[in-house]
């Protein structure tokens, strides 16, 4: 017979390992640095549990693992919105502290030369490396519920597909960043933005390879078709959202 528990979160009574109404654990062991370390481990470093293991189903299979988690298996995958913060965190500290300024451009107070306004773009997205992969999720999602919003999908879940896809683009970028420093010379700024210009097509085919699985029941010429009219609106919104900010920024200054 097992005994009743004293939920310490919902005060309910319940019986088993878990809480009933709350879902809290039964043992809630104190709070101490092998708990903390244990969790760490558990939420991140498990290849079966964690970011790892969405890191090798992206990789591998990337729409089909982000439609079984809008299809309710979740247990294993970290969530989108942490997944997306913590790569783009760490990919913007790895930036910053190898790369640096890489125009020695201000992100504001750009001029009528286009050359500028595209260095001072990329200056303050680096700048705001979390905020800037979070926003490109959120245009995406805006176009991709609108081009493809015969297919049932909701917001939300279109939301979770681009969060996951701007994941396997951040760690498509961290897989190539020893090719970005070695590319890097502070006395050519050029080669940084050759790069740039080099790995736009690689964010695209990353967008084919995920919504071709992700929208498997359509055939694969119309994903295409329909991935590529997302992909423009989506760069045409960004291009927008830029340009009005560089706008505004100065005006203000």
């Amino acid at each position: 017979m097992e005994h009743s528990t004293i939920c310490k979160n919902c005060n309910h009574t319940f019986e088993g390992k878990y809480c009933n109404r709350c879902g809290q654990a039964a043992n809630t062991p104190d709070l101490s640095l092998h708990y903390i370390w244990h969790d760490i481990q558990h939420g991140i470093f498990h290849f079966d549990n964690g970011i790892f293991y969405t890191i090798k189903q992206l990789l591998r299979r990337p729409g089909h693992s982000i439609r079984e988690f809008i299809n309710g298996k979740r247990i294993h995958h970290f969530k989108p919105l942490s997944f997306v913060v913590v790569l783009a965190t760490f990919y913007g500290l790895l930036y910053h502290y190898f790369i640096d300024n890489p125009f020695g451009a201000e992100p504001i107070n750009a001029d009528g030369n286009l050359i500028q306004f595209y260095q001072k773009a990329i200056r303050w997205n680096l700048d705001h490396f979390a905020y800037t992969a979070l926003l490109l999720a959120l245009t995406t999602t805006m176009a991709s519920y609108w081009v493809f919003k015969k297919q049932g999908y909701n917001l939300a879940e279109h939301l979770v597909l681009n969060l996951y896809y701007r994941g396997l683009v951040l760690v498509v970028a961290l897989l190539l960043f020893p090719v970005l420093f070695i590319v890097y010379n502070k006395t050519d700024p050029e080669n940084l933005m050759r790069y740039a210009l080099l790995i736009q097509p690689l964010d695209f085919i990353l967008m084919c390879w995920c919504y071709a699985q992700f929208f498997n029941k359509l055939n694969l010429i119309k994903v295409l078709g329909l991935t590529t009219l997302t992909y423009m609106l989506m760069s045409t919104i960004n291009m927008m959202i830029w340009y009005t900010g560089m706008l505004i920024a100065n005006i203000v200054a």
